[in-house]
């Protein structure tokens, strides 16, 4: 385990508002996420929104032409779209309004969306292919659907995905776009050119990367998941943060 950071964040939304979209998607009937979605080979591919992205389009879709799924997170639906990529699966746990993100949902698209999510995506993927799934968390929102199976881990829609994936029964995972840093500019943290707020510095393996408070708790939770999940594989491209810390626990003997 690397050194712990000292981070305090607070999820988006407040816990009365995300307790209510949770009521809200219940009432809505829709089936609830279940093993089995798609066919697989045994490997579950999650593309984030990371700078590193675009890049990785063509590296992407062979991943898909090899029957392992591609689960878009938040932005990097419509980017795949553009690129002539349907994704099999998209998932987000973000209580926010996301009018920018899924503006060309395709209908082959199974869309999992946490119970928390907004209203204002369930509306406007009303007639395509719903799934939900409710997100755990400490938080008392959680008791708005009590009673139901709970998925926890991490803060982010990218590390939930993998928590989804692994219920699923997948123990293996390829990362695109989960960069957690910046890109080299030091200001820009997605692929859509959206600007970081306050910026801190990460040193792993002697590399400083830089990142805003949330892309930074992203990473350390991301290495709490080999406590919970021992058995499981990651790779992430890309030369940021999460990859050098797979690099770092690849040379300490650890698992990746």
């Amino acid at each position: 385990m690397l050194q712990q950071l000292a981070i305090n964040v607070e999820q988006f939304g407040t816990t009365d508002d995300c307790a209510s979209q949770i009521t809200n998607a219940l009432s809505r009937g829709l089936p609830e996420l279940t093993p089995a979605v798609c066919a697989h080979d045994g490997t579950f591919v999650i593309v984030c929104s990371g700078p590193s992205v675009p890049q990785f389009i063509e590296e992407i879709r062979s991943q898909q032409n090899m029957g392992r799924p591609v689960c878009a997170i938040n932005g990097a639906h419509d980017l795949l779209v553009d690129n002539s990529i349907t994704p099999n699966l998209f998932l987000t746990v973000d209580p926010r309004p996301m009018p920018q993100n899924v503006t060309k949902p395709q209908k082959e698209t199974v869309f999992m969306l946490a119970s928390r999510v907004n209203p204002e995506l369930f509306d406007r993927l009303n007639g395509f292919r719903v799934m939900l799934w409710h997100s755990w968390s400490k938080e008392k929102e959680c008791a708005a659907w009590k009673g139901k199976f709970g998925i926890g881990g991490g803060t982010t829609s990218g590390l939930r995905a993998l928590n989804v994936a692994y219920v699923l029964g997948y123990r293996k995972f390829i990362f695109y776009g989960l960069d957690s840093c910046l890109a080299g500019d030091g200001i820009t943290k997605r692929f859509t050119g959206e600007k970081a707020g306050k910026v801190i510095d990460v040193i792993v393996g002697g590399r400083t990367f830089m990142c805003n408070m949330a892309i930074a708790q992203q990473a350390q939770e991301f290495q709490d998941i080999y406590k919970v999940m021992p058995d499981i594989q990651i790779e992430c491209a890309g030369d940021g943060l999460i990859a050098a810390i797979l690099a770092e626990r690849r040379k300490k003997g650890l698992r990746t």
